[in-house]
């Protein structure tokens, strides 16, 4: 697989020092999710300039761009709005950074949050979730992008098998594989869906969760529900050469970074 990255943020907002942090430990490849400014790339042009030239003169590579499209998004004007304002900027700075596309969301479960996110079933989507999905995969795929969905628990596309079977039939809609917050979910395990959103897998994050009783407890990989060392292996299995990112949701030091880092290598050299 290709060299470990990370979600910038995880380590800091200012994008310099998450650069000079994650180089010290070897992590050369970063994700740009938020910035010292605000969310990528709503922060503004200067702030986005700002971490190209960061990136550029360090030499690390940014591989993703996550604007934060459709999390919360559950009505007919917050679609329009995203759209209309979002979309077009990260669109561009996708092209711009030559980026193969979005990291996006499957679209806000009106009434859920993430404490009560399970009592929300996504197994019927409303006509409209699917309407929007197509609306902007059409948009991206006129743009030469692809839309990363990434599961999250208060979403449509809350599961690995919940977003398969959203993006069904659409060429350029992809999942960004989070086994962590598939099992932030359900409490368990997601590896049994692995087979189902191989065939999608555009980018990878990398978190883990020890059994949910109250508040999340996240961890580094192999110490929590997730098993990392099959998803892993599985990744390899399909040929996986895209983006793997640490996104460790801990404390945001050093320490959590390199513990995190160095839990994913071992499990990659014990394979």
């Amino acid at each position: 697989m290709t060299p470990l990255g990370i979600v910038s943020d995880e380590i800091t907002r200012d994008f310099r020092e998450a650069v000079r942090v994650g180089t010290s430990l070897g992590i050369r490849r970063y994700e740009v999710r938020n910035l010292a400014a605000g969310r990528a790339p709503m922060c503004g042009d200067r702030a986005m300039a700002e971490a190209e030239e960061i990136a550029r003169d360090e030499g690390v590579m940014i591989t993703a761009l996550s604007p934060g499209l459709f999390k919360f998004t559950d009505t007919e004007s917050a679609f329009r709005r995203e759209m209309a304002e979002i979309y077009p900027r990260a669109a561009e700075w996708a092209q711009r950074w030559g980026l193969p596309g979005l990291i996006v969301f499957g679209f806000h479960k009106a009434g859920a949050t993430e404490a009560n996110a399970a009592e929300f079933p996504s197994a019927h989507p409303p006509a409209e979730i699917r309407a929007w999905l197509e609306e902007a995969a059409g948009r991206a795929a006129a743009d030469g992008l692809t839309l990363m969905i990434e599961p999250e628990p208060i979403c449509w596309c809350d599961t690995g098998r919940a977003t398969v079977a959203l993006l069904s039939g659409l060429g350029n809609v992809r999942i960004n594989h989070d086994p962590g917050n598939v099992a932030w979910l359900t409490n368990s395990d997601p590896a049994g869906e692995f087979d189902v959103v191989a065939p999608y897998i555009a980018n990878v994050h990398v978190k883990d969760i020890r059994p949910v009783k109250g508040d999340p407890e996240w961890v580094p990989a192999g110490e929590g529900i997730v098993d990392y060392t099959t998803q892993f292996r599985a990744l390899r299995g399909i040929g996986y050469e895209g983006p793997v990112s640490l996104e460790p949701h801990m404390d945001f030091s050093l320490e959590a970074t390199r513990r995190c880092k160095e839990a994913v290598e071992r499990i990659w050299a014990g394979m």
